[in-house]
């Protein structure tokens, strides 16, 4: 079987797999008809999930943030991996995303009265081949931040990083970094990270930014090589200066910027500490594969 989804909702109480075509979920669905809904994508290599708890802790605060109403996740992991190999059998490097949404009730703002079970849906795919962008880096356009104030839950709303990315494709970049009230937040799915007078910056945590998996990892291993480091917001005044700059994300990794707005990054190559950064993930990996 190939191009299989997992869905469990008001017409498949118990859950199934089933093929792609045929799926169903109801248009009175609060994922549908509000955004109602949050989500999470996992990486794995071979059958193997990768920061699998790190992944599912940001999932139980985004339900909690947003009240919807899900404590049983023991069967995420299991399914994952079936997933995996029902639909992309062979492949070595898969994501798999995960949405979760309020459930189908008739439409109206409040939450249901009484409450309905969660909708979910699960599906996998190869990781894009992002070995060009780790190799050679990438351009970036910078853009006005225009989402709600609560980045910090990964919700599937994701109008204005839909056309956000888009201008950049227009403009023949890679990615938006957005910029909000004169300081770079973050990527339309991606972390911001610059090097700036030898320090490597990325914005703090909160309300503003989601708490990327692959950026917790990364401050982990800058801490532990000694890699002067702040999570401290860098001024979109300051991108001509920056050393060095790069993204994090699940399916980049670790991936250098070479280009911002048009205007190289230093001399337009990946930096030593970017390329440092790319070797320490990739013992990361290995020590989780074993």
């Amino acid at each position: 079987m190939s191009d299989v989804v997992y869905l469990r909702n008001e017409r498949y109480a118990d859950g199934v797999f089933i093929a792609r075509e045929a799926a169903a979920v109801s248009p009175d669905d609060r994922g549908f008809v509000f955004a109602d809904g949050v989500y999470e994508v996992v990486r794995a290599y071979g059958a193997r999930l990768f920061l699998f708890e790190e992944h599912m802790a940001r999932l139980r605060r985004s339900l909690d943030e947003a009240r919807i109403a899900l404590t049983d996740l023991d069967w995420v992991e299991p399914t994952m991996i079936e997933l995996i190999d029902r639909s992309l059998p062979g492949v070595d490097e898969a994501v798999v995303y995960l949405q979760i949404t309020r459930g189908t009730a008739p439409r109206s703002h409040p939450f249901p009265d009484p409450s309905v079970p969660p909708s979910l849906y699960l599906s996998a795919a190869a990781v894009p081949d992002v070995t060009a962008a780790r190799a050679d880096g990438l351009s970036v356009i910078t853009t006005e931040d225009l989402r709600w104030a609560r980045c910090d839950i990964k919700a599937i709303g994701l109008m204005a990083n839909v056309l956000a990315i888009q201008i950049a494709r227009e403009r023949g970049a890679r990615e938006a970094v957005l910029v909000r009230d004169g300081y770079v937040t973050e990527g339309t799915h991606t972390t911001f990270f610059g090097v700036l007078d030898g320090v490597v910056r990325t914005h703090p945590l909160n309300q503003r930014i989601l708490a990327g998996i692959t950026r917790g990892g990364v401050l982990e291993d800058c801490r532990a090589a000694g890699i002067a480091v702040r999570e401290e917001p860098i001024a979109a005044s300051d991108l001509p200066r920056l050393e060095e700059a790069f993204l994090t994300a699940t399916s980049y990794e670790v991936a250098p910027i070479v280009r911002i707005d048009d205007r190289p990054v230093a001399d337009g190559r990946p930096g030593p500490l970017t390329r440092r950064l790319q070797g320490l993930w990739r013992e990361r990996v290995a020590r989780a594969l074993g």
